[in-house]
């Protein structure tokens, strides 16, 4: 009789594991490749999906925290999703992902955070789309001349400059908007990688104060810039100008940075950059309660407002939940229907919450595509009690 299972996965089984991904992602099984596997799997949550004690999907969660807008939220990290192709259609991935959330749940990690190689298959655990990214890619003659300004800029190597770089990231606003709170660990997992070797440039104010910093690399005539972080204006001129002196050495400049709702086409001498904007990661709200009880809702007026939640990967989030929000916009929540009159119910899965909830999209548009159910006016007014200002994220798992 054929047996199948669920299993917590660890170190004793990185072998079967690495073997699995290897096979599913047609990679090559490099020592560097195993090296990081085995770093990322010291850090994670990781599930197996076992037919006959043989080992045939897994799913590894890593936990993290992002800022939400000055709140620290849990948020776990979804990677490797990965199955043996002749063990596809088996069930093993809905098997663990049913497992996996309702650990997480009972962990109080408020969100999830995941790279789908298919929107549709995430849907159905309910991950929604709720990050973009913005694809710039810009001739040197079309790169915007800036004049210099005062402080200096210095190259310098990872170890020398990755504690500065890591700072600057945590103070800039663009990283308190579900971004990552990086651990040291991981700023090494995803910007030191041997086989990718980056050039780091961090800008000191006058004042000798570090202001910005851009990753960067130069290959086949185009510099690419892996990541680009400034806290001034002086700062970003003064990058700027960095990136662009190496004009005489590449034909293009290449960015893919998180969207946050405009681009940078307008900064350019003539608005002549391609730009792409493209989906990008897709978020889940986990643990309903502990993510409402701690989200920073605007202050107000005190409010009571009834949401109804469908989450069939979730069952601990379905149904009603009686919502308080004070005048400070402190919320109190309850499992249960309200009790006063006149207050509609809003219905909506746990897609469309993460969505509304996280900024990806507005209360007015989630309600006129129908995705949000319920009284116009009674979603415009939570709507206006919400964070403003769409998610950015910058990192990969």
């Amino acid at each position: 009789m054929t047996t199948k299972r669920v299993k917590k996965m660890g170190k004793e089984e990185m072998k079967e594991m690495f073997d699995l991904v290897i096979y599913a992602f047609n990679q090559e099984p490099t020592a560097e490749r195993q090296e990081r596997f085995e770093k990322l799997l010291s850090h994670t949550q990781s599930y197996g999906f076992l037919i006959d004690e043989q080992l045939t999907s897994q799913v590894m969660a890593t936990p993290f925290q992002v800022n939400f807008h000055g709140v620290r939220y849990p948020m776990a990290g979804i990677g490797y999703v990965a199955s043996y192709p002749e063990y596809r259609g088996e069930g093993g991935i809905s098997a663990i992902m049913k497992e996996m959330l309702a650990d997480l749940a009972k962990q109080k990690v408020a969100l999830s955070y995941l790279a789908p190689f298919s929107y549709p298959f995430y849907r159905q655990y309910g991950y929604e789309q709720t990050f973009e990214q913005a694809e710039y890619t810009i001739k040197t003659e079309d790169w915007p001349r800036v004049k210099r300004v005062p402080g200096t800029i210095k190259r310098v190597s990872w170890a020398d400059g990755k504690e500065v770089i890591k700072d600057v990231y945590l103070e800039n606003q663009r990283a308190h908007s579900g971004g990552v709170i990086r651990e040291t660990w991981w700023l090494d997992y995803t910007l030191n990688r041997a086989s990718k070797p980056n050039n780091q440039a961090i800008y000191y104010s006058s004042e000798g104060k570090a202001e910005g910093y851009v990753i960067y690399r130069i290959a086949a005539g185009t510099f690419e810039i892996v990541e680009w972080n400034y806290l001034t204006n002086t700062a970003f001129k003064a990058l700027a100008g960095f990136i662009g002196s190496h004009s005489g050495s590449v034909q293009s400049f290449h960015w893919i940075n998180g969207f946050a709702g405009k681009d940078l086409n307008d900064l350019m001498p003539t608005p002549a950059a391609s730009v792409k904007i493209l989906p990008y990661m897709m978020a889940r709200i986990v643990e309903l309660q502990t993510f409402l009880e701690k989200y920073p809702f605007q202050s107000g007026e005190k409010e009571t407002y009834s949401l109804e939640i469908e989450d069939s990967y979730g069952p601990w989030n379905e149904g009603i939940w009686t919502i308080t929000i004070d005048e400070q916009g402190k919320a109190t929540v309850t499992k249960g229907a309200v009790e006063k009159e006149g207050t509609a119910a809003l219905k909506a899965d746990i897609q469309t919450w993460t969505q509304l909830f996280l900024g990806y999209r507005s209360a007015e548009t989630l309600s006129f595509y129908e995705r949000l159910q319920g009284d116009a006016t009674t979603a415009q007014r939570l709507g206006q009690r919400l964070v403003k200002g769409m998610p950015i994220l910058e990192d990969y798992f």
